[in-house]
């Protein structure tokens, strides 16, 4: 029996989480900007994303025909962000940042609002659908 809640619903599901997580790693980077010889954390969403999508996803869409669209786990939602060199350090060794992972951190909190919003609508459309099949 097909759910009602499709693979879309754990997709936004894993992109709050690893938005969560991606937060969590910026705001520690910032926090660290004065920490001599601190390496800043140089992973992204997309990486936070796939780790969380692996980890929510339970069974695959079934396809009866060659010809179907395959769902891969990052079909969408991926974000590259900016890919900082190595090289990059201040004199006591630290390599954050810090307007930059403000602009992440800004960009990151504006895509975690935009996917509950996506989340709030589709939930809103279900409970449409149970109220006015009630009646």
């Amino acid at each position: 029996m097909p759910s009602i809640f499709s693979s879309s619903f754990q997709r936004l599901g894993a992109a709050a989480a690893a938005r969560e997580t991606y937060q969590t790693v910026i705001s520690s980077n910032i926090a660290n900007a004065d920490t001599p010889h601190f390496k800043a954390d140089k992973r992204n969403f997309s990486d936070f994303f796939k780790n969380k999508l692996s980890a929510s996803q339970t069974d695959s869409l079934a396809t009866t025909n060659p010809k179907h669209i395959q769902d891969t786990p990052s079909a969408s939602l991926s974000l590259g962000v900016f890919n900082r060199s190595e090289d990059e350090q201040r004199m006591d060794g630290n390599t954050v940042d810090v307007e930059h992972e403000m602009a992440m951190l800004a960009e990151n909190q504006l895509m975690y609002e935009l996917n509950m919003k996506i989340i709030q609508g589709r939930l809103s459309g279900i409970t449409n659908a149970i109220k006015d099949g009630g009646r």
